[in-house]
């Protein structure tokens, strides 16, 4: 026995009370339960979680489109971690950490570019677009230059390009993402992504108070949407919703989608309904052209198939009670489309009386996320039981549930013997 085991480290009780309520979680949705409550706003299970989660999975940062020449960049922050995400001389794109290697300023602020290198405001010390050390006034006398081109890298995350989105994993040793995404596969027919034209997704400036959690499962359950979004919801019902099964642990997609009463319908000023205010993509099925999908990619990304473009969202955590979003149906943006309707002479006419839509879309939603991040304080706070239209919420807790075991073991938490027995 080592002496980790003898002496495991110490769990903080927000950690146990998520940890011990796992077994209730993690199964089909005829038997799973909420998560516990401290999951949605303790600062110490957050902690544990963006360990065990964001650290740990393929987050999208954006298109590549959004840095298509040589020394292109977005500066962004990932679970508190500044990075770069830049096409290099080479015109390979990296995720590289946007920290100095002398003294940890930040080499940018959020922001975007276009650059040769990467120079420290504070004492110049500079870098190329591959995050090699280039030089460092007056450092001669204590480091050879030779030296600090071997030591003082910027650290690199792992990238992948799936479909033109740009993703990136703090875990060097992650599995690839591709052979996770097979479930979007029959989504993503039809819209040629790589002859598209990509509207960046706006990013909230202020942060919103609910747990991250909270905004993504209020977009990917259909059960609300009846009750919240009378009417304007009503053109896509949810008692017609399908569900595409959890597939097991290696799983990284969540996915439904819900019928049109009438073909060719999106998001317009009236909230879903018929005709869609831009042309319809070509190359679609018949059976996209009668239906809204609605994807996730946890724990950052959402996507939904429309007929007349696809729409993705973006989710950055700021603590166990805040978030900003890009794009989706919160800000405007994150919109792919083909290059003519882009160049419709009323194309930003249009785009306003779509988000329109959105604005009351959001609005419903807001108030529904500002009460549950509420009722979590509450000593009643309750583990309830999911409908069969949450299916998509029991495949949630399933994938966390993954994550946060993983997590326990590397820090030798003890877990209940039914979830050790289960993996």
């Amino acid at each position: 026995m080592s002496a980790n085991a003898r002496h495991p480290a110490p769990l903080h009780p927000d950690v146990a009370a998520v940890l011990d309520g796992l077994d209730a979680s993690d199964g089909p949705v005829e038997s799973a339960r909420v998560l516990p409550p401290e999951a949605y706003m303790s600062a110490a299970f957050y902690e544990f979680e963006m360990a065990a989660v964001y650290m740990r999975s393929w987050l999208c940062i954006g298109r590549a489109q959004q840095i298509p020449a040589p020394g292109d960049y977005m500066a962004l922050t990932l679970a508190d971690e500044p990075i770069l995400v830049v096409r290099g001389s080479d015109g390979e794109i990296r995720a590289l950490s946007a920290v100095c290697r002398h003294r940890g300023h930040t080499l940018k602020e959020e922001c975007t570019g276009n650059t040769r290198t990467f120079t420290c405001p504070y004492h110049r010390w500079t870098y190329d677009l591959a995050g090699e050390f280039v030089g460092a006034p007056h450092m001669g006398q204590t480091a050879s230059l030779a030296e600090l081109k071997r030591t003082e890298a910027l650290p690199q995350l792992k990238v992948e390009l799936w479909y033109g989105f740009i993703f990136a994993n703090f875990d060097p040793t992650a599995k690839p993402l591709a052979p996770t995404m097979t479930k979007l596969e029959p989504y993503m027919a039809g819209y040629d992504l790589d002859n598209m034209v990509t509207v960046e997704p706006e990013i909230t400036t202020k942060a919103l108070p609910w747990n991250w959690k909270m905004l993504l499962e209020n977009y990917i359950e259909p059960y609300h949407t009846q009750f919240v979004h009378p009417i304007i919801h009503d053109f896509a019902p949810s008692t017609g919703v399908e569900f595409d099964p959890w597939r097991g642990p290696d799983d990284n997609v969540i996915v439904r989608y819900v019928p049109f009463l009438e073909r060719d319908g999106s998001l317009t000023e009236n909230g879903w309904a018929a005709p869609a205010l831009f042309p319809i993509i070509e190359g679609l099925s018949e059976k996209q052209r009668n239906r809204v999908g609605f994807g996730m990619v946890p724990p950052n990304m959402n996507i939904i198939f429309m007929p007349d473009m696809l729409c993705y969202g973006l989710v950055f955590p700021q603590g166990p009670t805040s978030l900003k979003v890009g794009g989706g149906l919160f800000t405007a943006g994150g919109w792919c489309m083909p290059k003519s309707t882009v160049a419709l002479p009323d194309f930003h006419a249009r785009a306003n009386r779509m988000m329109e839509g959105s604005r009351q879309l959001g609005e419903q939603d807001t108030t529904v996320n500002l009460a549950m991040q509420r009722s979590k304080y509450s000593r009643f706070a309750p583990r309830g039981r999911f409908s069969y239209l949450e299916e998509t919420l029991a495949q949630f807790n399933r994938w966390l549930a993954v994550r946060y075991r993983a997590e326990a073991r590397r820090r030798n938490y003890p877990l209940p013997s039914a979830a050790q027995a289960a993996e």
